[in-house]
């Protein structure tokens, strides 16, 4: 399955040597390190799809017992959260893929999910097809926290991260509600997109 060899340890992007990337360097992102489990391309691209757009919770469960067990060897964070849906697509698909990968890797690794930590303040278009600045702008105050995390290592848990986005959007929050330290665990990391 496709897992990429040399990534830049802050933003997942490949990179030979596993060095910090030249983006990450220049422009540090809120978080300060991602884990991608796979490198999202066939047939891995397809099982995510299938777990989301299909329903197909025994796929997702997979692919959360993956990230999991990629996951154990990583930092251990005091809590993890993942991204708020919004609220057609959650009563559309019926369920959050990242909650239920986040409750899953969450189990495994006896680790808190707070599935309550970070809420949606409004409603956003859907990211696919839009690049990073676009993606930006459209999750400009699109999150907020519910509640003090003063201290605590957060882990921000997601599917698939294509630009990043979404997890320096929530880090922000997360950071601002005392937060000491963001990670993000992703199942699968695309290739940047670009702006």
């Amino acid at each position: 399955l496709p897992s990429g060899g040399g990534a830049c340890p802050r933003c997942a992007l490949p990179n030979p040597g596993g060095e910090l990337c030249g983006a990450c360097v220049a422009h540090p992102p809120p978080f300060v390190a991602t884990l991608a489990r796979f490198d999202y391309r066939f047939p891995v691209d397809r099982a995510i799809q299938r777990y989301k757009f299909a329903g197909d919770l025994a796929v997702g469960h997979w692919l959360a017992t993956e990230l999991a067990a990629a996951a154990a060897r990583a930092e251990r964070p005091d809590l993890l959260v993942a991204p708020p849906s919004a609220r057609d697509r959650l009563a559309r698909r019926g369920f959050n893929p990242a909650l239920e990968v986040a409750k899953v890797v969450g189990t495994r690794l006896a680790i808190p999910c707070d599935r309550c930590a970070v809420v949606r303040t409004r409603a956003t278009a859907p990211q696919p097809g839009l690049g990073r600045r676009a993606r930006r702008a459209n999750l400009r105050g699109a999150f907020a926290c519910a509640r003090s995390l003063e201290g605590r290592h957060v882990a921000i848990i997601d599917d698939v991260m294509t630009t990043g986005a979404t997890a320096e959007a929530m880090a922000r929050v997360l950071l601002a509600a005392g937060a000491s330290r963001i990670s993000v665990w992703a199942v699968a990391r695309t290739p940047d997109p670009g702006s």
